[in-house]
């Protein structure tokens, strides 16, 4: 019997090693509680792979997708390239699923993702999240929420968010005689203030204020066209009430009707015309304002107007996001894509070189906005971190079934329909055009 006591002793060594070689210890140790606290290597798939990606939107361009995410993950992961595919005809998400063509990832704002889940191309992430080590206590709460549904299952990740301002035209106001805007304005505010410079002058026609569309303003109040719970119409109630009556007053204003109502151009009117001397919109600053700037626009920005019941808030966290296409064969590689685009260093050049708002909550990321943008130096950017967003709500899948109709009922009370019974009409509307789809 003796021969087996060193036999035993060595098999002790042996589970020992073994423990230790998969990542554990024996139990009561040291080593056994190091091996504890060090996070384990995340999963990283080696099969090369080309992630089809879908922009649904203007708000990256090729350019800003190859600096800002394909190269640097191509760095990391050189077996990973990415192809994006553009939304227009042809290539409209629907139709590449219907040509059995989903892509792996879709590029999209929080308020489209029930289009998605319409076409059953989305699923809980979070464990994929998990097995690749992504840290999501570095997001901004609102900003990740705006990723999950209300059951809290997560569809991708935040890549930025839109913040809002008020840009103006300075010679616009130079020209008048009129002090510039200031921070902390109420919506009364900018509309008193768009009183003084909306007028016509030797042929031209300047207008004072001009807030894009009844739905942007809606934002603000976190409203909705159609309820996520019931599917209903929620468009005659005292928020659009607010809105509706907010902007009949701002383009009732003398020479500051647009001639076209809702017609989100807006911008253009700002950047290229240059006739509009306040503008509330969301983040211009990488889209046209420099080039405007070259072109002779002398502009500066401040805080959004907010309604007086509700200060220092300017409209709901308005993400892009990068989703995960449940259909993708290359699920493992499009983490590593969400890993790479999540990165501080990803986000903090994506702060500097474009000016967008950072989805992680690292302050230095955010103070970095606009750092390497030189027509910027000056700018009154801190008035941009004066208000904070809303938390965005919850969207139907039918939302964009309503706008149109909603802003068709606008159009009749500005032209002088009683305002209830332009909202009733509308819910109405809404309705039944959801209850038609909704049948399909």
């Amino acid at each position: 019997m003796k021969p087996n006591k060193p036999i035993t002793g060595l098999c002790m060594l042996m589970v020992i090693s073994a423990l230790a070689g998969c990542g554990g210890a024996a139990p009561g140790t040291d080593s056994g509680k190091r091996q504890a606290d060090t996070p384990q290597t995340p999963v990283v798939s080696e099969s090369p792979a080309t992630l089809r990606v879908y922009i649904s939107n203007s708000s990256i361009t090729d350019e800003d997708l190859n600096t800002l995410i394909a190269a640097p993950l191509k760095k990391k992961f050189p077996q990973i390239s990415v192809e994006p595919i553009r939304q227009g005809k042809g290539t409209t998400i629907a139709e590449l699923v219907a040509a059995g063509q989903p892509p792996d990832l879709i590029y999209t704002n929080n308020m489209d993702i029930g289009t998605y889940k319409l076409l059953d191309l989305l699923e809980d992430i979070t464990p994929l999240m998990k097995k690749h080590q992504v840290n999501l206590e570095r997001f901004d709460a609102a900003m990740l929420a705006s990723a999950k549904s209300d059951k809290g299952e997560l569809y991708g990740l935040p890549f930025f968010a839109h913040f809002s301002a008020l840009y103006y035209n300075k010679n616009i106001f130079d020209k008048f005689g009129v002090p510039y805007p200031k921070d902390g304005m109420t919506w009364q505010d900018a509309i008193e203030l768009a009183k003084k410079v909306s007028r016509l002058d030797n042929g031209v026609e300047y207008r004072g204020l001009d807030p894009d569309t009844i739905a942007r303003m809606a934002m603000q109040l976190s409203l909705t066209y159609v309820d996520a719970k019931t599917n209903r119409a929620i468009v005659n109630s005292d928020g659009w009430r607010t809105i509706f009556t907010t902007a009949k007053e701002i383009w009732s204003i003398p020479h500051n009707r647009p001639e076209k109502l809702n017609s989100f151009q807006a911008r253009n009117w700002f950047m290229k015309d240059q006739t509009i001397a306040m503008l509330p919109y969301n983040n211009l600053l990488n889209i046209g304002l420099e080039e405007a700037t070259k072109l002779g626009l002398n502009w500066d920005l401040a805080q959004y107007p907010s309604f007086k019941e509700k200060p220092n808030l300017y409209n709901h966290v308005d993400s892009q996001l990068f989703l995960i296409a449940k259909t993708s064969k290359f699920k493992d590689q499009a983490a590593q894509f969400l890993n790479i685009m999540s990165s501080d260093e990803v986000q903090l050049l994506s702060a500097k070189s474009t000016a967008r708002l950072s989805s992680l909550k690292n302050p230095e990321t955010k103070k970095a906005l606009g750092a390497d943008m030189p027509f910027l130096k000056g700018k009154n950017l801190q008035s941009i971190f004066k208000s904070t967003s809303p938390p965005s709500p919850e969207f139907s899948q039918y939302n964009s079934l309503g706008r149109d109709l909603v802003f068709k009922s606008f159009e009749e009370y500005m032209n002088g329909k009683d305002l209830n019974t332009a909202l009733r009409e509308a819910e109405d509307k809404v309705n039944k055009r959801v209850e038609s789809n909704a049948a399909k």
